[in-house]
């Protein structure tokens, strides 16, 4: 809520004309809301409020709705003094005709939420969230508290003794956390929460269980949570259900290692690569969701799966990356037939770029026209293969090495997130001591980025920060920046 996060970036968009979804992108991870506009439906009637209401209000710094408890009502002004529920202590008085009930006392009730979002099920791609009102690129869609956390230290015992189950013999999903977080959700949620995990998206439903659950449930002991002794074992096809349902379905936490968290209504959002939608956590893991782009009512609500860094990779990856998931993303990017991200550098002319085909070919030059041989096509493809191996062994400490990688690199790439990534750790190696080659990294990760992917990301965000900020220090005395 701290205004004066913007200060900084309004120094650098006057420097570097960084468009104003780009500032808000920067800091929406700082701030908790922004441009919410008004909760359809909620009527905001001037009822009886009392002293222990759970209400959603309007906080003044950013005309915001959040979640509050009414300690005074000042019925003279017509006002409530309410105690923010992140504990923030400005701007408590607020006008009745700013509050609204909040019945659950939640951030934002399941009522609200499924009066703002409706789940629809599509022919090829099962249940789905869309949206039942308008929203603005950076608007708030919903808040979502989550139906689990799971965290290693809320069952340490417990924790302790899987993680020595798989150093012994490691766990085919290769790591403890879902199995954990699904015993966790077993013996701490209510049996209305505990359906609510049952009933998410998994590949396949009927899964018996597998080896790793059996050998759990054969080694669990009442001490290693209190509620084994009254609840007892799960049933193996119950828990491997529950597993299943985390695998697929959960966010890894925010802050601490090993977490998962998972959200009743998001986690009926799609993925896409040119997702509708993004996310950040507040302190208590309240899940933000807002608006990538502008949306209709009655636009699909997507996010996306994969890191922000894949979205900037080639078709191929994105796609070999989804199947952890185990689908195939049909999204528009992915139906594209020419794939921008994996631009040749012609070998007639020595200027111009050959775009990559999802057939298996590559375009004609941008810039002469000319047409690959075969040679040149299997030329490029094995070089592609050999450095995407290679970028991903690189030691980005070692500049040396980096240096030639991205001489012999350009040689064979123009615009290539091979290029982008290695634009990356140079930029980063130049920032301290070559500051002039830094800036000319960043610029190129910010034209391969805005080229290929045209969204607002964090990535674009930071880099157009970063670069206003280089370009300040090195270049102070131009105007027109």
């Amino acid at each position: 809520r701290d205004q004066g996060l913007l200060v900084h970036s309004c120094d650098v968009l006057e420097l570097w004309l960084v468009p104003i979804w780009i500032i808000q992108l920067v800091h929406h991870d700082l701030m908790c809301s922004q441009q919410e506009k008004g909760l359809d439906g909620v009527d905001f009637r001037k009822q009886q409020w009392k002293p222990g209401d759970h209400v959603f209000a309007v906080w003044a710094g950013n005309g915001c709705h959040y979640g509050a408890v009414v300690k005074e009502v000042q019925e003279s002004s017509n006002s409530v003094v309410v105690e923010w529920d992140d504990k923030d202590t400005s701007h408590q008085c607020v006008q009745l005709d700013q509050v609204a009930a909040n019945d659950e006392g939640g951030v934002w009730c399941s009522k609200l939420m499924e009066k703002r979002t409706a789940v629809r099920k599509l022919p090829d791609k099962g249940r789905c969230l869309f949206t039942n009102s308008r929203a603005d690129a950076g608007d708030v869609v919903f808040m979502e508290q989550p139906t689990l956390v799971s965290l290693p230290s809320m069952a340490p015992l417990l924790w302790e003794h899987l993680a020595r189950l798989h150093e012994a013999k490691p766990f085919l999903l290769g790591a403890v956390t879902f199995h954990f977080a699904a015993l966790l959700a077993y013996l701490t949620l209510d049996l209305a929460s505990i359906e609510v995990v049952l009933d998410k998206f998994v590949p396949e439903p009927d899964e018996e269980p597998s080896e790793d659950v059996v050998r759990i449930l054969q080694t669990l002991d009442d001490s290693m949570h209190d509620n084994f002794k009254s609840l007892g074992s799960p049933d193996p096809c119950r828990l491997q259900r529950l597993v299943s349902s985390l695998r697929y379905n959960s966010f890894f936490h925010h802050t601490a290692d090993n977490g998962v968290a998972l959200y009743n209504r998001v986690s009926m959002c799609a993925h896409s690569c040119d997702p509708s939608c993004s996310w950040l956590f507040d302190d208590d893991d309240t899940l933000i969701l807002r608006a990538r782009v502008a949306l209709e009512a009655g636009e699909e609500l997507t996010i996306s799966y994969l890191e922000e860094d894949d979205l900037l990779k080639s078709t191929l990856i994105r796609q070999q990356k989804l199947q952890n998931w185990s689908f195939t993303c049909r999204c528009d990017r992915c139906a594209l037939n020419v794939d921008m991200a994996r631009g040749f550098r012609c070998r007639k002319c020595r200027i111009g770029t050959l775009y990559a085909l999802n057939s298996g070919s590559l375009q004609r030059c941008h810039t002469c026209a000319a047409s690959p041989s075969w040679d040149h096509l299997e030329y490029f493809f094995a070089s592609e293969d050999a450095y995407a191996l290679k970028v991903s062994q690189l030691d980005k400490n070692d500049v040396a090495e980096l240096e030639i990688a991205y001489k012999d690199a350009m040689t064979i790439f123009t615009r290539h997130w091979i290029m982008y990534v290695l634009d990356t750790h140079l930029e980063q190696a130049y920032r301290e001591n070559q500051p002039q080659d830094a800036i000319e990294h960043q610029r190129r990760r910010v034209e391969f980025h805005e080229n290929f992917f045209p969204r607002p990301t964090l990535t674009l965000a930071w880099c157009h920060a970063e670069l206003g900020d280089a370009m300040q220090s090195q270049f102070p005395h131009r105007t027109w920046q």
